[in-house]
């Protein structure tokens, strides 16, 4: 569950007058012909689509699209969530109507939200109610040691407890808590931090382009404001990454502490297709082949890929001996209906365990590419094939 919120807007020329006395509300085809040019040209940094009764929006990169609706008698219905950002983007979604509104000449209905004393009060309910992941993107799930993962990182059982006992300990779960100069920028390049980057050199140019969009945020948000708090030891790592060994020097000066802020510093569970997860570093990055048949993912110096199938066999061990062992086997597993055998060898100077994994009728096949200081990584990955 996330922070949803929502308002709606009416015409004020519908509120009184004429128009009221007769009962005219405004036409939702025009006021939707109004939004679908006022928007475009005003939200230039917003992806839009626009529809004849809905238009969504996406305005932060942390954040579900925001979705207006025009009602049967011209009212807006807007919908968003803020939980994986923070009430700042909440405020920024209302600063940007603003003028949208005045153009339509409409005016919120009913009180305006305190989106700081909310958010706070979500998230308190939220753990109260045992939730373990707050804004957390349901796409990843990392393997990280602590009861509870926040957008803005891990927590421990104390800071549960007392967000609990005092809602505005949890502050810190949200990376944009102010609208205010630089912050924006800070909260998108934080959130990416936590989430995005992969914390090695980029591998290819969208992930180059990722990096340098981070040091563009943190370089704006530090122009916006001086005095701001920035994560400079992860800042300086970022940059080092990128080449810039001078500015990463300049940077770590600044820092007060290690670099602690990324997820993908963690293990990750990836979903590896017919039921198969396996444990990968978070550094790495994966995509689907052969309309879906094969997974592949890689760090930049490691590799694996991974296949599975299903058959009419029953019993795992004799599954597993129907296709017979071609290299040297340096392991097996025999775990209950789980059974398993990995094989080594090299292809010059590329080192490769082949492993495969049997909880019939399925199997899951395995290959890892590195090199010999790569085994025991390439094994564990083997042995963390599971199917649910």
């Amino acid at each position: 569950m996330g922070f949803g919120f929502e308002r709606r807007a009416r015409s004020r020329k519908a509120r009184g007058g004429l128009r009221s006395l007769l009962g005219k509300a405004p036409d939702p085809r025009e006021v939707g012909e109004r939004l679908g040019r006022l928007l475009p040209r005003m939200w230039k940094d917003a992806e839009l689509d626009v529809s004849a009764k809905r238009i969504t929006a996406d305005l932060h990169p942390f954040a579900r699209a925001l979705r207006i609706t025009i009602g049967a008698d011209g009212e807006l219905e807007v919908r968003g969530d803020a939980a994986a950002v923070g009430p700042g983007y909440y405020d920024d979604v209302m600063a940007r109507l603003a003028p949208i509104l005045d153009e339509l000449d409409y005016a919120w209905d009913g009180e305006p939200l305190d989106p700081r004393e909310a958010m706070l009060g979500w998230l308190a309910e939220e753990l109260r109610g045992g939730a373990t992941r707050i804004g957390m993107p349901a796409e990843r799930t990392f393997l990280v040691d602590a009861p509870i993962q926040t957008a803005m990182g891990p927590r421990d059982a104390a800071w549960r407890d007392a967000v609990l006992a005092d809602p505005h300990a949890g502050r810190d779960a949200f990376a944009w808590w102010e609208r205010l100069p630089g912050h924006a920028e800070r909260a998108r390049a934080v959130l990416a931090m936590w989430h995005e980057v992969p914390w090695r050199e980029p591998i290819d140019k969208a992930e180059r382009a990722l990096m340098k969009r981070v040091d563009g945020e943190l370089r704006a948000a530090r122009k916006a404001d001086r005095a701001l708090g920035l994560p400079y030891a992860e800042w300086a790592e970022l940059v080092g990454h990128l080449g810039d060994a001078d500015r990463a020097g300049e940077l770590a000066a600044l820092a007060t502490g290690p670099a602690v802020i990324g997820y993908r510093r963690f293990d990750m569970e990836v979903d590896a297709g017919g039921g198969w997860s396996v444990t990968l570093p978070g550094a790495f990055v994966g995509a689907w082949e052969d309309d879906g048949e094969r997974y592949w993912a890689t760090d930049g110096d490691r590799v694996i890929e991974l296949t599975s199938l299903e058959t009419t066999e029953h019993d795992s061990a004799q599954l597993l001996d129907v296709a017979p062992a071609l290299h040297p086997v340096i392991e097996r597993i025999a775990d209950g209906a789980r059974h398993g055998r990995a094989e080594v060898y090299d292809e010059g100077d590329v080192h490769i365990v082949h492993g495969l994994v049997a909880i019939a009728p399925h199997v899951a096949i395995l290959t890892c590419k590195g090199s010999p200081s790569d085994q025991a990584w390439a094994l564990a990955t083997w042995r963390s094939l599971r199917n649910a």
